[in-house]
Parts: structure tokens; sequence; C-alpha cells
């Protein structure tokens, strides 16, 4: 019972925090994409979005995110953890707002970036803090956070507030400010066009008490698979490239992803 009254307590905030981007949503009107509309970015985000089959639909100015599953592993030394994940993305203003439960134990924790804000909350049986951060270094790599999902949600692509920079025919460079922060990520594309990676070296990663250090950070797509007639992202995961090695930090599966809700 301890358990359900702190997942419900969290799912309040949770659709507090997502209620409140959804009522900033409403002062926009979704366009289409269409070939005038993409016409100044870089190619191979036009490509991007012509083999998922973006072009001719909705651009998205926020989505539902569900994952069929989700892992976390909170050190390089720990074993996996398995969660059940729901997050909401906003793409005007930029925001993203995650809960995760922990299946295995009685703890709940909620992500959000917001306005330059970030915080990371998360407590035991809604009575005891397992962690609570809200410093600047959090708010900059929850920006980055949503930063690597410019990808699972494409309207995010035609924000003014983000840069475009191509270095190559697989790889463009992204800066983006939002909030007082500006970070800078390479996103990658295969041969076939599909977004395969995001890396940055602007996330801070905890080195404890309070103490944290710019780390080199990647979001790796793995598959994708069709909904509908668009094709979305499926396994991915997240890792940090630490001096003594990589550090596989989440991994999931998306189940789907609900656009304009």
């Amino acid at each position: 019972m301890l358990f359900r009254t702190d997942c419900m307590s969290m799912k309040k905030r949770y659709i507090k925090d997502k209620n409140e981007l959804l009522e900033r949503n409403k002062g926009f009107t979704a366009e289409i994409f269409t070939e005038e509309l993409i016409k100044n970015l870089p190619e191979p985000l036009k490509k991007y979005l012509r083999v998922c089959g973006y072009m001719n639909t909705p651009v998205p100015i926020n989505a539902n995110v569900y994952w069929t599953e989700s892992w976390l592993k909170m050190s390089p030394n720990k074993d996996w953890v398995r969660l059940e994940t729901t997050q909401f993305n906003s793409v005007k203003p930029i925001g993203r707002v995650a809960l995760m439960r922990f299946s295995s134990m009685p703890v709940a924790a909620r992500d959000l970036y917001r306005d330059g804000y970030g915080e990371m909350n998360g407590k035991l049986f809604n009575l005891f803090k397992v962690v609570f951060d809200n410093s600047k270094e959090i708010a900059q790599s929850a920006l980055i956070t949503a930063f690597c999902e410019f990808m699972f949600i494409p309207g995010y692509l035609l924000l003014d507030s983000v840069k475009w920079e191509q270095i190559d025919e697989y790889s463009v460079r992204g800066t983006l400010a939002d909030g007082g922060i500006e970070v800078s990520g390479i996103f990658y594309f295969n041969q076939e066009g599909v977004f395969t990676r995001f890396e940055t070296n602007d996330r801070y990663y905890s080195m404890g008490k309070n103490t944290y250090k710019k780390m080199k950070f990647s979001a790796i797509v793995e598959s994708y698979k069709m909904q509908q007639n668009i094709k979305i992202s499926e396994k991915v995961k997240i890792v940090w490239h630490l001096p003594e090695g990589d550090y596989e930090y989440y991994k999931g599966i998306v189940d789907r992803i609900e656009f304009n809700g």
C-alpha cells in the first residue's frame, strides 16, 4: 500500500507538470511537414524526415512516449533495475517530464526540464528522500536529455533556438539555447538516412557529493519499427564514456509515440 501511495503522489506531480506544458502548447497550431517548411535544414535532417515518413504529416508540438520496457543501472558496478517509464515531451516550449517507477523496490522518481530549470526527484515510500537535485548542472543535463530526443519528436528540428551545421553526408552538429543554457552535440545518420546516435561533451556526470564533471555522453538507437506509416525509434540505450571505460546507464524499448496530445 505504501508503494502505491508513493507512485500516485509522483504520478500527480507528473500529471501537473504535463498539464502545465500542454496548456502552453495551446497557443501553437501544428503545421505540416512540407519541402518548403524544411528547406533550410541540413540535408541529413531532410533525408531523415523523408525516409521515416514524416513528410505531409503534422509537425509535432508535443508527444507522449510509451516504453514497453526500460532499465537503469545506478552505477557502473551495479545490476540493472527494471523501470516502468512514462514520458511527455513539449516542443513549444521545450519541456520534458518523465515518471519512473522501480519494479523491484518502492521507489518512484520524476525528471523535469522546463524554462532553464531541471529537477531530479526520487522518494522511498513517499517519506524518505532518495535523491533531490535542481542544480545548474542538472538543468543543463536535463536539457541535453531533451536534445538527444530531437529525432524522437521531430518538431524540435524546426525551432529557432537550435542552429544546425552540416559536418558531412552523415552527421550534423546542433547548438541549442534555452532558458539561459547553451549546449551542443552531433547527430549521426547511416547510409539509409535514419538517425543512429547523438554525442555530446556538454552533459555533467555526477562524481558524488554535489560534484560534477563534464563527460562524453551518447544516446544510441539500435533499431526502428513502423508505427502506422512512420518509422520510429525502437531499441535505445544511453552510454557514458568514462576514462575507465563505457558505462551503459539506461536502455529501453519504445512501444509507441503519440504526437500532439
